[in-house]
């Protein structure tokens, strides 16, 4: 085996429509190689997107069926890859690196790994994967602060996405873990990331994930908002398995986007802010809770940066005097696409990638 199974794991990935940002010092390298032994990082980089069993791999690749089964189970458990138990066997695929591989090391992560990343993320800046439509993540607004006036849609709808899973997690955020490591601890809470399952049993062999009741999901999600996180879930209209709790100081998502001057441009929002003038009060409240320095007060009024706002509703739903509420953005916003797999075929063509050798 050659030294070059990182830099093909790496090429492989990046043909993924998600993106894996290549950047000229090489870091994309380093973290491979921190996650991955060269055998396995060899292995992942002739996998599929789609499952297969050990004995199908075996075939496929002209392997030995004992020795890819000696790998494959311990790379599952180690979050390089996924595995799931269904009626036709054990199956294994390769992931995206993000949402996939990166927040699957929440387990792993330690000071070197943390500062591995932080080099990655900040000479990549997500290119490939922000840059290009469709957005990865869409915010979902706290509900009550939408004006009830205007239609919603069940994908704009947290608890919808809450109330139509059959099982329910939350888990610890791999981002704040990352920052608290590097001596950036977060003042929010940390173990926030909600895990959705369309099956009863779809948590069961997450050993990352703690597994909560619909009820209790429910209520993490009102802490969440009240602590002042951003509701952000995949931007498509079925499917969501994840609803992220999101701070600008650690998420690499929201940290990337705040840093752009238009935040809504790469995060998809259906809405913004509206400040009643009569019932402001000036208090400032509600710029103390915006993660986006979306809000000022240049007079006795509340002023809104259209181009900043994500239409979240954070900072809405602490104004005593109920002066602010969501609205439609001006102008509209195009549809999510439908699903995962209609995301990943828009994805692929903004990029000019053709990941078909990967399904």
């Amino acid at each position: 085996m050659d030294t070059s199974a990182w830099e093909r794991l790496a090429a492989v990935l990046d043909k993924i429509p998600n993106s894996y940002t290549h950047v000229d010092d090489n870091s994309h390298i380093a973290i491979l190689k921190w996650i991955f032994t060269e055998e396995e990082a060899d292995l992942a980089s002739r996998m599929k997107l789609r499952g297969e069993t050990v004995e199908e791999m075996a075939e496929r690749l002209e392997e030995d069926l004992g020795h890819l089964g000696s790998l494959l189970e311990p790379m599952a458990k180690k979050g390089q890859i996924r595995a799931w138990t269904s009626s036709t066997g054990r199956r294994y695929c390769l992931m995206p690196f993000a949402v996939g591989i990166w927040e699957e090391q929440v387990g792993r992560v330690d000071e070197e790994f943390a500062q591995l990343a932080e080099d990655y993320f900040q000479k990549g800046k997500g290119a490939g994967l922000f840059d290009t439509e469709p957005a990865i993540m869409r915010v979902i607004p706290v509900n009550k602060t939408i004006n009830s006036e205007l239609e919603i849609k069940p994908y704009q709808i947290a608890e919808n996405m809450i109330n139509e899973s059959k099982s329910w997690g939350v888990r610890e955020c791999i981002c704040k873990k990352q920052q608290g490591l590097l001596g950036n601890p977060c003042s929010y809470p940390e173990t926030v990331c909600i895990v959705l399952g369309k099956n009863e049993n779809s948590l069961d062999e997450d050993e990352q994930t703690m597994k909560l009741s619909k009820e209790e999901t429910l209520e993490k999600l009102r802490e969440a908002e009240e602590a002042g996180l951003v509701h952000c879930t995949m931007n498509m209209k079925k499917g969501h398995y994840y609803i992220c709790n999101c701070c600008t100081c650690c998420c690499q998502v929201l940290r990337g986007v705040s840093e752009a001057g238009q935040p809504h441009a790469y995060v998809k929002s259906d809405y913004i802010i509206e400040v009643d003038g009569d019932l402001c009060s000036g208090c400032e409240t509600c710029i103390e809770r915006c993660q986006f320095d979306a809000l000022t007060l240049p007079e006795d009024i509340i002023s809104v940066n259209s181009e900043r706002c994500i239409g979240c509703g954070v900072c809405a739903i602490t104004c005593p005097e109920g002066a602010l509420q969501l609205v439609a953005r001006e102008g509209g916003t195009k549809e999510p696409p439908e699903n995962f797999m209609d995301w990943m075929t828009q994805k692929a063509t903004s990029r000019g990638v053709d990941p078909s050798d990967l399904l």
